[in-house]
């Protein structure tokens, strides 16, 4: 049985004490104690530090910070510091360096500065994973294991050519035969044929004014996931070989900077799912969003605690107008995270650089020291931690509904060359969420491989814009309804397979002319807003279609498409499914959705302002208005 988190809630965050002298160690761990600081993340970018020249390590300084913590009860989650290469070894091997799309080799200076391909980078930080954990496996400081930092942020896709020689190696084993290549990718179009593997190579920039094949560049998104991830299970199984004790984790991305991975298949390798989550400053409800993140994370972990391993005490260094948080936000937002199955609160980081990129990111403590509201407030947020400490181990109370959120109809639908550029798929995602949210309704998140006695457990399941659907997950959305489950999808769903060729027999497939009751025969992509029957309002979308088995609930009144149906229920005895054919505006999606609440009896718990979690026996009210955060036992 692999290791698990320990029965604790955490909170700390990452330290880099590689910046700091000797005399800061000491107050930093006295500092620490004083806040509650009960976990610290080391080593993240400290390769540099640590191995010095190929196969030359330097571990005394590690040691005596490791040695030093301990004494003071602080936990260690030690990193692999594989996140970005040192100088030596791309002065050494600048083969390790990316290639972008354009064919341009980068440089060294930022992070992440290597392609994930690369046969040197991965024998370089696997042997680099080996050593701390022959160091430091058995030290009874360590409790977890940290690989890498942030996979993909920066260095998702490669082009150069050993990523090439890599890519044809993944596409004969997954297609066996160029005949079975051409035909997934439609290689007939455009002369795109190929007759050889040779042939086939990344999907570069191309000429000006086209794009390379959707059906290779959506595999191209498989094949750097699968590369990123042999990364990171070839650190993972080096550290497993000495250290058998100790649970081993990522840092995934909840934010929607993180469109390169699949992370609901990157949790079954990890021992817990962790994750970062950073506030869009600029948004008016990014409470909505901080939520989704949560949510999406918990999807992530399919309900088992998880760990938020990064977030920021205020202002980050990365958005346009970094904007501090207001009294009371951070609060709220370290124990929303904790409301929805996390084991703690970190951050980056704890004492605020003073060069370097990430100098102006707030911190546990700042360039202004200790006296200031930040580490009040951090202060504080320790001790209501420690008193939720019998939450650790629990899970957040199911939903009642669930999202079917998909990585790979994301991924094609970043693609160029669609109906319309202003299909966003997170973005449309989270206007349901938001939606829902508004109403009370809690949510629950989860894949398209999600298994049909998964799905029977909720009362309705959403899919929106779920571009790709592939035929299994089809038959098991039809066969949820046949069981009495009621569905919610919407325009541009069920369009292609998962090779992104387009179903014939009405837009949709299957999934919408059997399950729905339509068949929809043309896109009417809108740039304005148009009007509906009923009073909504229309975005981005309209769409022409034959009613075969529903009821029209409103109708386009005016554009190309004025009098198409515009919002449809079909129902049966036993189930409901209602087809949304645009893309409503807020007050509008909240209308619909509390219709569709209704009529299902679903349960409402909260509103606009007032957001009410579960988790174990805690029932924690949120007031968005007041930034404010209250529990009580139940």
């Amino acid at each position: 049985m692999a290791p698990t988190l320990p029965k604790k809630l955490f909170f700390g965050g990452d330290y880099n004490p590689e910046q700091w002298s000797r005399e800061v160690w000491h107050e930093d761990v006295r500092l620490m104690r004083e806040a509650g600081v009960n976990l610290v993340t080391l080593g993240v970018f400290a390769w540099a530090n640590l191995e010095v020249a190929e196969g030359v390590y330097e571990f005394g300084w590690l040691d005596e910070i490791i040695e030093l913590l301990h004494e003071g009860g602080i936990g260690v989650d030690l990193a692999t510091a594989t996140a970005s290469p040192p100088a030596w070894l791309t002065v050494k091997y600048p083969e390790v360096l990316p290639v972008n799309r354009s064919g341009v080799r980068l440089s060294h200076g930022g992070r992440q500065a290597y392609c994930t391909s690369s046969p040197i980078y991965k024998e370089r930080a696997t042997a680099l994973a080996s050593q701390l954990a022959a160091r430091y496996g058995k030290h009874p400081g360590i409790v977890m294991w940290h690989v890498n930092n942030e996979y993909a942020c920066h260095n998702a896709h490669c082009f150069c050519d050993v990523s090439a020689a890599a890519w044809r190696k993944w596409l004969q084993a997954r297609y066996e035969t160029l005949d079975r290549l051409n035909e997934s990718w439609g290689t007939n179009f455009w002369s795109q044929r190929y007759h050889d593997w040779n042939e086939v190579q990344p999907p570069r920039e191309t000429t000006m004014g086209t794009a390379p094949n959707p059906s290779m560049t959506l595999d191209y998104f498989r094949f750097s996931d699968d590369q990123i991830l042999e990364l990171y299970k070839a650190e993972r199984d080096a550290i497993r070989a000495v250290d058998t004790e100790h649970p081993i984790t990522t840092n995934f991305m909840s934010t929607y900077g993180a469109l390169a991975l699949n992370y609901f298949k990157w949790a079954n390798e990890v021992d817990f799912v962790s994750t970062d989550h950073y506030l869009m400053a600029h948004d008016p409800d990014r409470h909505i969003d901080h939520a989704f993140g949560g949510d999406l994370t918990r999807g992530w972990a399919k309900g088992k605690p998880w760990l938020l391993m990064e977030h920021s005490t205020s202002a980050v260094n990365w958005q346009p107008v970094n904007r501090a948080k207001r009294d009371g936000e951070e609060l709220q937002n370290a124990i929303s995270h904790v409301a929805r199955g996390s084991e703690g609160a970190l951050f980056f980081q704890w004492r605020a650089s003073i060069r370097g990129s990430e100098k102006f990111h707030s911190a546990l403590v700042s360039h202004e020291g200790t006296t200031n509201r930040i580490w009040n407030q951090m202060v504080e947020l320790g001790g209501k931690l420690a008193g939720l400490e019998d939450l650790a181990g629990t899970q957040t109370a199911p939903a009642e509904v669930a999202i079917v959120f998909d990585y790979e109809s994301w991924w094609a639908l970043s693609q160029p060359n669609l109906p319309s550029k202003l299909l966003d798929y997170p973005k449309f995602v989270q206007s349901w969420y938001r939606a829902l949210w508004s109403l009370g309704v809690r949510v629950d998140i989860v894949s398209p491989e999600v298994t049909l006695a998964e799905l029977a457990k909720f009362k309705l399941v959403l899919t929106p814009m779920t571009y790709l659907m592939s035929h299994d997950l089809e038959a098991k959305l039809l066969d949820y309804q046949a069981n009495g489950g009621n569905l919610v999808t919407s325009f541009f769903s069920g369009i292609s397979d998962e090779t992104d060729a387009v179903k014939l027999g009405g837009y949709g497939g299957r999934y919408v002319r059997e399950g729905f009751g339509l068949r929809v025969s043309e896109f009417a992509p809108i740039a304005e807003p148009a009007a509906l029957s009923n009073g909504a309002t229309a975005e981005i979308w309209q769409q022409f279609a034959a009613v075969t088995g529903a009821e029209v609930l409103a109708t386009f009144t005016d554009g190309v498409a004025a009098g198409q149906p515009a919002l449809t229920v079909r129902k049966t005895p036993n189930a409901a499914a209602w087809y949304v054919a645009t893309w409503l505006e807020p007050n509008a999606a909240k209308e619909f959705f509390q219709k569709v609440v209704l009529e299902l009896g679903i349960k409402q718990d909260g509103n606009e302002q007032t957001e009410v979690v579960v988790r174990g026996d805690m029932r924690f009210v949120f007031d968005h208005q007041r930034s404010t955060v209250e529990w009580s036992q139940i």
